[in-house]
């Protein structure tokens, strides 16, 4: 046994005391550091939580949580996006399940026996006719009945679900196929009921049966937009116009057909592509038909057709303007229904009931022109560019259409040149594509008229221009030589690159128009004086000093503003020259043939003695950067100091 055991265990305790000590000494130190840190925090905003020593609860400011990162350390919370401002969008329609497909061909099945009903129990005797058109009511009220009462009990079924889970999926206002197929086919009925007891009895007297086949496709379309289902809008329209044909075909039946697709555009328009193709595409080429064929039919009938037609064109300007502009988002091609909405007024200029016909179409085409204005002055998004540009362009198809009635060629001409001037005006200072578009076939369709009714070919023969042209033709040649200094504005407007091509045809084209309104205009004054021939004499002398003058004002002046100015005075020239040789020595007698050489001859001298070669700006720009024009405002003699002043 150890003679010290003592001693060793007070070293022990003494050198554990002294761990101790050091461990206390810096538990405190490093808490007086975490105090300080404490504080420091403090001041940013934040408050230190220690875990081995907690703190008395102290109110914590609120927590800003990042959108894309969920918070970290908080698990028992789950996290949340803050909430978003909801966007309207219309309702989707339920999707076509096997279930609906097969209750939409029973529907129509169902329409197709009604129909049999109440055509082929005709021919049959079956039934008299009282008796066809009550059953058809019955069946149509019991059909209806019986879907709204499977609907109400499919969506009370729907929200009894106990689970929040188990509703959403049930759907509480998802549509039972079969109530769909039931109230479809029900309508439909019913509104071939009403066509047949008005066309084939004469029971219903025309206006009542207007308005109750409107008041049952509003009631059918109601149902439509409450269910949202454009299913149901498919069935009652669709039916409806596929199926009535066999019912009627007196003038009575394309206005039904305006009515119920009337109805269809105010209430369901918002359910899909497919309601608008219906309720937009199917009446059009019916009342289109109906309206060409007018002349055989009575006063009042023609009345309705076109008061048909003006609510049919109306709702799909209307029901365009609020889906392109007022619903958020816009559908997709909602402009388009205007397209085929205004098919029919195509035909109205032309009833002997609206002649003369083309203020009627000057009317129509100011209406479209002023609602493609109103909606492209602040248009932003593809809807209303798109809607402008449709209406725009129905409404130039409309005012081609109303000088088409103006009772003449020559005056349709001059009024479509006229129209082609303001369009490329329109063009140039308000940049829309649909604008240009129409400027241009608007431009070469006048140009096509003038080739085809002026015929300004004529002024090159003596005989046929005596006899050929008259006064109108001055007015047309001075018309298309605006319409040719108007497209060149235009055109280097749009095509910055190539303007001194496009400059150069411009010119080119109304210098020769013009120069056939010179021509026509010698006929015109020399058959008013009784010398025709020698009115066609001067005025040819007159074109060729016109040409070879202006030719040389472009290449002796001294800063044209046009670009290559000169260039064009050269082409002017060879032209004026070749008219000398090739023309005037053939057709110009002795005196006129004297004095158009000694002009020409004259004015070409003018220009050699006054044409500097390294004037022209073109020439300069081929010589190369070094070059100084030596007629031009940079010229500096090069034995002159270049601190000395012009010369002389």
């Amino acid at each position: 046994m150890s003679p010290n055991p003592p001693d060793d265990l007070q070293r022990t305790l003494a050198d554990l005391d002294a761990r101790l000590g050091r461990i206390a000494a810096e538990v405190a130190e490093t808490r007086a550091g975490l105090a300080e840190l404490g504080r420091r925090q403090s001041q940013h905003g934040r408050v230190w939580r220690h875990e081995q020593q907690p703190q008395p609860p102290q109110p914590q400011p609120a927590p800003v949580w990042r959108p894309d990162q969920p918070p970290s350390g908080r698990p028992d919370r789950p996290w949340q996006a803050p909430p978003r401002t909801p966007v309207q969008r219309p309702r989707r329609a339920p999707r076509i399940t096997a279930a609906t497909a097969i209750a939409a061909i029973g529907g129509a099945v169902m329409l197709a026996g009604v129909v049999f009903l109440l055509v082929a129990a005709i021919q049959a005797g079956l039934f008299p006719p009282l008796a066809r058109v009550v059953a058809a009511a019955v069946l149509a009220a019991i059909l209806v009945g019986l879907g709204l009462r499977l609907q109400a009990r499919h969506e009370a079924g729907a929200r009894a679900e106990p689970e929040p889970e188990a509703r959403e999926r049930a759907g509480a206002w998802s549509v039972n196929p079969g109530a769909l197929a039931l109230v479809g086919t029900g309508f439909a009925a019913a509104i071939l009921d009403v066509i047949a007891s008005t066309t084939l009895y004469q029971w219903v007297p025309v206006p009542a049966a207007y308005a109750l086949v409107g008041g049952l496709a509003l009631a059918g379309m109601i149902l439509a937009q409450r269910w949202s289902s454009g299913l149901l809008a498919c069935l009652i329209a669709a039916g409806t116009m596929l199926l009535s044909p066999l019912i009627s075909t007196g003038v009575e039946w394309p206005v039904f057909l305006v009515i119920v697709a009337v109805a269809t555009a105010v209430l369901a328009a918002d359910l899909g592509h497919t309601v608008r193709v219906i309720w937009s595409v199917l009446p059009a080429p019916m009342l289109m038909g109906y309206l060409s064929q007018s002349d055989i039919r009575g006063r009042g009938e023609v009345i309705a057709l076109v008061v048909a037609a003006l609510a049919f064109a109306a709702a799909g300007t209307v029901i365009a303007w609020y889906d392109s502009t007022r619903r958020e988002p816009a559908p997709a091609y909602a402009a388009l229904v205007v397209v085929p909405t205004a098919f029919p007024l195509v035909t109205l200029p032309g009833l002997t009931l609206l002649e003369p016909g083309w203020p009627v179409a000057l009317v129509l085409a100011a209406a479209y022109l002023v609602v493609s204005y109103l909606v492209g002055r602040r248009a932003a998004g593809d809807g209303p560019l798109l809607l402008t540009a449709v209406t725009g362009s129905v409404g130039s198809v409309l005012l081609l259409t109303a000088w088409a009635e103006l009772g003449g060629p020559e005056r349709t001409g001059l009024a479509v040149g006229l129209s082609a001037i303001a369009y490329l005006v329109a063009a140039g200072l308000w940049r829309r594509r649909w604008l240009d578009w129409v400027a241009g076939l608007g431009t070469v369709l006048a140009v096509v008229l003038y080739l085809g009714v002026n015929e300004p070919f004529v002024a090159l023969s003596e005989s046929d221009a005596t006899r050929g042209l008259t006064a109108t033709d001055v007015v047309a040649s001075v018309v298309v030589t605006a319409l040719a200094a108007v497209a060149t504005w235009w055109a280097s407007r749009r095509f910055p690159d190539g303007s001194a091509r496009v400059v150069t045809a411009g010119a080119v084209v109304a210098l020769l128009a013009g120069s056939v309104a010179v021509v026509a205009l010698g006929v015109v004054i020399g058959e008013i004086v009784g010398r025709a021939r020698d009115g066609f004499l001067v005025a040819h002398l007159v074109v060729t000093v016109l040409w070879i003058c202006c030719a040389a004002w472009l290449v002796l002046t001294p800063r044209p503003r046009l670009a290559r100015a000169r260039r064009l005075g050269f082409l002017l020239g060879a032209l004026a020259l070749a008219k000398l040789l090739l023309l005037d020595l053939a057709t110009l007698p002795g005196l006129f043939r004297v004095l158009s050489f000694i002009v020409v001859g004259a004015v070409m001298l003018a220009v050699a003695v006054r044409y500097r070669p390294g004037a022209d700006p073109d020439h300069r720009d081929e010589a190369g950067p070094g070059h100084r024009d030596e007629a031009g405002p940079g010229y500096r003699s090069e034995t002159e100091p270049s601190g000395s002043g012009s010369p002389t």
